[in-house]
């Protein structure tokens, strides 16, 4: 039997996971090959924090970031905790989409465990991995509005996000880790993408 509503149809399929998911309150109900794409594309955000940090205003560029790469800014370890969970995360949700394609059919435990796990990382990778990414970037804009924009904010009680941070976070390393990241999750969704296809086809 076919159904023309996709959401109906994993409510009545056979399987426990799809009703379960089918039945969650989320707004992070999309196939997971899908999100884990979109975590990339975050990734892919957080990598160009060191292109963008280049051509923030030379006054500012020239007193706190002298060589952008090699910088070491407060604003580098927000960019780092985006990355950490959203690359976390991202392995998280490839787990489940494995688990789920090579277990064979689930029983309604397991199913529950995996829907259970699914919703922790999506919660984690877009709610908190996403609002890492987004403060790290409100920090940038900052420095794009001129010294007197960042003077204001120091004003208004706010701590200075280019000041060198003591964790010795550079730059650099948080771009390159959040590139090799974006396409390990990009390499990571096409796979589960195929795996899926093969096994509900089957």
């Amino acid at each position: 039997m076919s159904f023309d509503d996709p959401i109906a149809e994993k409510i009545l399929s056979d399987s426990p996971y799809e009703r379960l998911r089918a039945r969650q309150l989320s707004y992070f109900v999309q196939p997971i090959d899908r999100k884990i794409a979109w975590q990339s594309y975050l990734l892919f955000t957080l990598a160009g924090l060191l292109p963008v940090l280049a051509v923030l205003p030379s006054n500012l560029r020239q007193t706190y970031l002298p060589s952008v790469a090699a910088s070491s800014p407060k604003l580098a370890f927000v960019a780092l905790v985006a990355v950490v969970f959203v690359s976390g995360t991202g392995v998280g949700h490839a787990l489940v989409e494995y688990a789920r394609i090579t277990r064979g059919p689930l029983d309604e435990r397991q199913a529950r465990e995996l829907v259970t796990f699914e919703s922790l990382c999506s919660m984690l990778g877009f709610g908190t991995g996403g609002l890492a990414t987004f403060s790290t970037y409100a920090l940038v804009l900052l420095g794009f509005g001129g010294r007197d924009l960042l003077q204001a904010f120091l004003a208004a009680g706010g701590g200075n996000p280019f000041e060198p941070s003591s964790l010795g976070v550079t730059v650099g390393f948080v771009a390159i880790v959040a590139l090799l990241s974006a396409v390990a999750l990009q390499t990571l969704s096409a796979y589960l993408h195929v795996r899926a296809v093969l096994a509900d086809g089957a």
